[in-house]
């Protein structure tokens, strides 16, 4: 064979590399097809739910109202339409993200539900990112030094906040901040100060759940052979953390991160009715009381399309990230 019919090692490396793109971008894809499986099944559910609860041109008619003074309502609101047409309106709306206007306040459903959810991620993403930062920090500093009083008392102090029920965490701190040291608003939403409470809340909730894990798989990590083999070999401490044990011990840390912004998001939900807190969960709650439902599909479809991608996004890092899925993804 002569030297011109031999494959080429650079062409069988960038072909084997082109491979495994394809193989994480078709992984990607798939789940970019879940995604739109799930939110077509949060439609529906919560088509058949708001069916099932009563009839809502009745509950917005006057306790008086004439049988043809409801029907006007229900003819206003598009509820007098055969069910299956009032269900394919309802995909396409969603599709467009509109879910019609809400029965409690008058404006579009959508418009509201993004405004309520600026107000909410204001609160939910400087909480996550502190708590994280800190979770890692005290998680790794509690590996490197695991026989040490003080990685001992903050594991300690992890242990005890995490038994902690976040909602009486937050009368704890209105207690503290608010009541006695008259630091801080207890309730209510608009400044910045009205934030500090429940992103502390969030914050040390990650933190308290998050710190154990970290340190105990940083603990594996550091005890594996070519670990090990580095250290034999006198290269540095901090080296070694970075570029043998990071990579290893990272990705189901991320994954865990995904699960926690849901974790965390579901918390602030109920944590802003405490708070008297303008955001998504206080408008969720009075939206189902007051059975507006246009309000409650949006955003109910908001926080599912959040929360999903949000999972998307963390699987594809991961994937990126661990060769081993790389590998199981391209074949």
């Amino acid at each position: 064979m002569s030297a011109a019919t031999l494959p080429r090692a650079g062409t069988t490396v960038s072909r084997e590399r082109t491979e495994k793109v394809r193989g994480v971008a078709l992984y990607l894809l798939k789940r970019a097809g879940l995604l739109a499986f799930v939110l077509w099944g949060v439609v529906s559910f919560l088509f058949v739910l708001a069916r099932m609860s009563g009839d809502p041109a009745v509950l917005f008619s006057e306790p008086d109202a004439t049988e043809e003074q409801i029907q006007l309502t229900r003819e206003r609101f598009g509820l007098d339409k055969p069910l299956l047409e009032q269900y394919f309106s309802a995909l396409a709306g969603a599709l467009r993200l509109d879910f019609g206007t809400s029965y409690t306040f008058g404006l579009d459903a959508a418009a509201l539900v993004a405004e309520r959810m600026a107000l909410t991620l204001q609160v939910l993403l400087p909480g996550l990112v502190i708590g994280v930062a800190a979770a890692f920090i005290i998680g790794i500093y509690a590996a490197l030094k695991r026989s040490k009083a003080r990685s001992r008392a903050l594991m300690s102090a992890a242990f005890l906040l995490d038994g902690i029920p976040y909602f009486f965490l937050a009368l704890l701190l209105v207690l503290v901040f608010s009541l006695t040291w008259r630091l801080l608003p207890a309730t209510g939403s608009g400044t910045p100060a009205h934030t500090v409470l429940p992103i502390a809340v969030l914050a040390l909730s990650s933190v308290a759940t998050l710190s154990r894990l970290v340190r105990g798989q940083f603990l594996d990590v550091l005890g594996e052979g070519h670990i090990l083999m580095a250290r034999s070999k006198g290269i540095s401490p901090v080296r070694v953390l970075f570029r043998h044990a990071m990579p290893t011990a990272l990705p189901p840390l991320i994954s865990f991160v995904g699960l926690l912004f849901s974790i965390s998001f579901g918390s602030l939900l109920v944590l802003e009715p405490i708070f008297n807190y303008g955001g998504l969960g206080a408008l969720l709650v009075r939206s189902v009381t007051n059975r507006d439902f246009p309000v409650v599909q949006a955003g109910v479809f908001a926080i599912a399309a959040l929360i999903t991608v949000i999972n998307l996004a963390v699987d594809a890092i991961v994937t990126l990230m661990d060769p081993r899925l790389r590998t199981k993804v391209a074949k």
